[in-house]
């Protein structure tokens, strides 16, 4: 059997995990914090147009693996239920699939795009709400949400025949925030409806009840973090033995976990898998980092320019891997043949994007597999 271990906290962590266990591989996952996934609304897009990726973005994670339309597709299809099936049976129930694309209202009205989402917001999606009439929750005692302005919102933009109803919860106090609604019980309204609006963070919703997608802090990212985070050793690695071209164990601690295969999924800024100072560098290993294909110190002026210019340039800056997501030097070659590189700390894309979760999970599930290949 062989050994790996996985190094993130996030959705790309946990991916690689399963594909890893999937090979049949001992894993052991070793997270710092909670990353971006803790932030994600609810809404879940995993790719928009495949074919454009990879005709048009010859950076972009999916078109390094040098898999054609076919072949991703078929691995979508595989990693996806997976990742479904581990998520309900860690305590997350999550519809969907990146076949298909459906939008959702926020708890401002305004909608976005998804392919997964939790059973909880499932039944709000905008086509399906069409000619009913829907019930928008508001509270009394919360004072950074207004139901009225959210339905008066699904009104004007999206013809759906919304009214809002405010509730009381007593043991709130006034000006309480939409967190502190977070492991309640739904309160009961007094109207009837097809389908009743909450805002997210309720539990044991009533029959019709929706959660309406998060603006951050997001209680879906809470439920979705403890998830994946069940199992996970809470910790951070402070440093990497190697021999060669070959790494041997990384340090987290006082304790040194040794594998055959090894997955970097530590994110982007946010999960301190890069790090911004007069350049963004990778901290653990001293990867190259790049921008559009280019390594990023060579470009340092330019590059801070296109960020002043607009700020999501930056999020298109990370490691490059070759066609079996080993990352690379700054020079441009595999420096460690049993390191992978997964999620969000890749360059190539914006993980704010259609793409955002569909990277992070298929790399992540690719990298587990061919970790755990690579002890055999």
């Amino acid at each position: 059997m062989s050994r790996v271990v996985v190094i993130g906290g996030g959705i790309a962590a946990y991916c690689a995990a399963l594909g890893a266990r999937r090979e049949g591989a001992e894993v052991v996952v070793l997270a710092k914090a909670p990353g971006a996934t803790a932030l994600y609304s609810g809404a879940m897009e995993i790719v928009d147009d495949l074919d454009g990726v990879l005709k048009s973005e010859p950076n972009h994670p999916l078109s390094r693996l040098k898999l054609d339309a076919v072949r991703l597709s078929t691995e979508l299809d595989t990693a996806i239920p997976a990742l479904l099936l581990a998520l309900e049976k860690d305590g997350l129930k999550v519809e969907g699939t990146w076949r298909s694309r459906g939008t959702y209202s926020d708890v401002h009205g305004l909608a976005r795009p998804a392919n997964l989402m939790p059973a909880t917001v499932a039944p709000g999606e905008l086509r399906r709400l069409a000619g009913r009439r829907v019930i928008v929750v508001g509270v009394r005692q919360v004072g950074d949400y207004d139901a009225a302005s959210t339905a008066q919102a699904l009104k004007e933009l999206h013809s759906i025949e919304a009214q809002p109803e405010e509730v009381s919860i007593p043991d709130l106090p006034v000006g309480a925030s939409l967190t502190d609604l977070y492991g309640r019980r739904a309160p009961q309204t007094r109207a009837r409806a097809a389908a009743l609006a909450y805002p997210p963070g309720l539990t044991n919703l009533p029959d019709g009840g929706f959660e309406l997608l998060s603006s951050t802090p997001s209680p879906h990212g809470w439920r979705l973090q403890q998830a994946i985070g069940l199992g996970a050793v809470r910790t951070e690695v402070s440093d990497v033995q190697s021999a060669g071209a070959r790494i041997n164990a990384v340090v987290a601690g006082e304790k040194a976990y040794r594998a055959d295969a090894f997955v970097l999924a530590t994110g982007h800024h946010i999960g301190g898998g890069l790090l911004k100072e007069h350049r963004v560098r990778e901290p653990l290993l001293g990867l190259g980092v790049f921008h559009d294909g280019k390594p990023a110190s060579g470009g340092g002026a330019r590059l801070q320019h296109a960020e002043y210019l607009d700020p999501a340039e930056q999020f298109h800056t990370g490691l490059l891997t070759d066609e079996r997501l080993h990352p690379l030097a700054a020079d441009g070659r595999v420096e460690f043949e049993n390191l992978y590189a997964a999620g969000a700390v890749l360059g190539g894309y914006a993980y704010a994007g259609p793409c955002g979760f569909g990277v992070p999970i298929l790399t992540g599930w690719l990298a587990g597999r061919w970790a755990a290949r690579d002890g055999r």
